[in-house]
This record gives structure tokens, C-alpha cells and sequence, in this order.
């Protein structure tokens, strides 16, 4: 399964990404810095979601589409700093099951 070879790459984007949420959502950051968080979860969320639908996993497919629109850098949305530390954490959270769901599934 070619998914299986994309896992690698997948758990190392999930990194880098879980480590600019928990940055984010913990302290105030330059506007830079959100504009960067924007285009690189942006970019790991729609991966995530090649990745699921490659691995035939519909309802991940549709969890890290809502996620890539949420953080799409282009047309961004105007949440508040609240409602984004929330995005933040349940982004995190997704990503952290997930690991665990498609470590257990290219395990079988």
C-alpha cells in the first residue's frame, strides 16, 4: 500500500505542526508567526487528507479537510484568539489520534 510509505513523512509533518499549535495556543505570537502556522498546517492537513483517502479512512479524509480549510492561509477566517486556541487544541488532539489509528492500521 503506497499510504504505508507516506506514514514516515506524515508522522514528522504531524510534529512539526503539533509543536507550532502548542506554541501558538500557549503564548501570543507575532503575526508572522500565525501567517507561517497558517501555510504549514494548511499544507500537513491536506497531506493528512491525500494520505487518508489513499488509506481509505473517508471520515479522516473529511477531519483534515474541515482542518485545512480552517487554517487555508489564502482566504483566512476571522475567528478570535479564544476560538482559535480551541482550534488549536482540537487540531493537536486530531492529530494525535490519528497517529495512533494509522500506526494500528499499517500494523495489520
Amino acid at each position: 500500500m503506497k499510504a504505508k510509505s507516506t506514514l514516515s513523512p506524515l508522522y514528522i509533518a504531524w510534529l512539526i505542526a503539533a509543536v507550532m499549535l502548542v506554541f501558538a495556543a500557549v503564548e501570543k505570537q507575532p503575526d508572522s508567526f500565525y501567517t507561517l502556522l497558517r501555510w504549514v498546517c494548511c499544507a500537513v492537513f491536506a497531506f493528512s487528507g491525500v494520505t487518508s483517502f489513499q488509506m481509505k479512512r473517508m471520515l479522516w479524509l473529511c477531519i483534515f479537510g474541515v482542518l485545512a480549510v480552517l487554517f487555508n492561509p489564502i482566504l483566512p477566517l476571522g475567528l478570535n484568539r479564544t476560538q482559535w486556541i480551541v482550534a488549536d487544541w482540537f487540531s493537536i488532539g486530531a492529530m494525535l489520534i490519528a497517529a495512533f489509528i494509522f500506526r494500528k492500521l499499517s500494523e495489520t
